[in-house]
């Protein structure tokens, strides 16, 4: 039987993602991808492959799954997750390999919202414009374009030499971060001087109503909605715009977003602080911090060296043998002769 992974139990807007579909958006295709970019770079480096692959992204809560035909090497990254092989705890970022029929248990985030289960080789899934990512919403990309729930059962790309050793990554302290990088957007000349101190003043609130598409905030501060704002045209956003309805409520728009719109953007989140923005767990507290573009470049820069050295960032596991349940599997001895072995 070829390698597989069951859907046991789903959590909420289980999906399989990758680093999206670029270049379409002028068709109204939105490029959609992984909500946290550097997380999904971090899996692929504890599993040794590219970015191409498909992965799970789970939102707040993962599931169970089982593993069926073949071991799976896998692994964890994102937004940690309460993680167990057969009630086995296993550390979150880091590779791990499954045997057939074990059941892979995750749990609810811890200080975020998504998290990422890799596995080795891929998901064998349909490329759709370039990418394996859903996009539910217009019902194409990942598992039949739609979340995953209990009974789907998804195929691995098969002969795969699995990654020597077990790895494991430091945590992310980028989520953490509480002040988020914006340069001003597209309309913010549309926002009065006093409008855009208030923005840039005031503190925000993450909202429970977000999906992948955006992420609705509040804030104490008086309104700074824009003047005239609600008589321009619609044109093209970006990942990270920050639009401003007429009764002065902001939306950071996300990986989802929809291709075009009309409502005045007063301020865009550097690409990036994006992943730090889609992992604020709703009532988390934030500022804005207003940067050059010079800045803006200077940090993805950073970032994506940061992603060139995660290899150079991978330390060996060291686990408790007590929640190894294969135990018996490992060779720790090994030379060994017998005494009446003539030489």
């Amino acid at each position: 039987m070829s390698p597989a992974l069951r859907v046991v139990q789903a959590g909420p807007a289980l999906t399989l993602q990758d680093s999206g579909r670029p270049g379409y958006q002028r068709f109204g295709v939105a490029e959609g991808g992984a909500m946290d970019r550097f997380a999904l770079a971090e899996g692929n480096a504890l599993l040794a492959q590219n970015e191409s692959g498909a992965v799970l992204e789970m939102a707040v809560s993962g599931g169970h799954f089982q593993v069926l035909g073949a071991p799976l090497q896998l692994a964890t990254s994102g937004c940690p997750m309460d993680l167990a092989v057969d009630d086995h705890a296993v550390p979150w970022r880091c590779n791990f390999t499954v045997q057939p029929q074990q059941i892979i248990r995750i749990g609810h985030a811890r200080g975020g919202i998504y998290g990422y289960l890799h596995v080795k080789g891929g998901f064998d899934v349909p490329m759709v414009l370039g990418s394996r990512s859903t996009h539910t919403r217009a019902g194409f990309g990942g598992f039949h374009g739609r979340c995953l729930r209990a009974g789907d059962e998804l195929a691995i790309t098969s002969a795969v030499a699995f990654t020597d050793g077990m790895h494991r990554l430091e945590s992310d302290h980028a989520m953490s971060r509480r002040e988020l990088r914006v340069v001003w957007g597209a309309q913010a000349h549309l926002f009065s001087e006093a409008n855009r101190r208030t923005f840039l003043n005031a503190r925000f609130r993450m909202t429970s109503r977000r999906d992948r598409m955006g992420a609705r905030l509040d804030t104490d501060a008086e309104s700074f909605a824009a003047t005239g704002g609600l008589s321009g045209i619609s044109d093209a956003v970006v990942a990270g715009d920050v639009q401003v309805t007429g009764d002065g409520v902001a939306t950071v728009l996300l990986a989802d977003r929809q291709p075009t719109g009309g409502y005045p953007r007063i301020a865009t989140v550097i690409s990036a602080d994006l992943g730090v923005v889609a992992q604020l767990p709703a009532g988390t507290e934030f500022t804005f911090k207003q940067v050059d573009m010079k800045e803006a470049v200077s940090a993805l820069r950073e970032q994506q060296e940061a992603i060139d050295n995660l290899a150079s960032r991978l330390l060996p596991l060291v686990r408790d043998p007590a929640q190894i349940p294969d135990l018996l599997r490992y060779n720790f001895v090994d030379g060994m002769v017998s005494a009446h072995d003539q030489f």
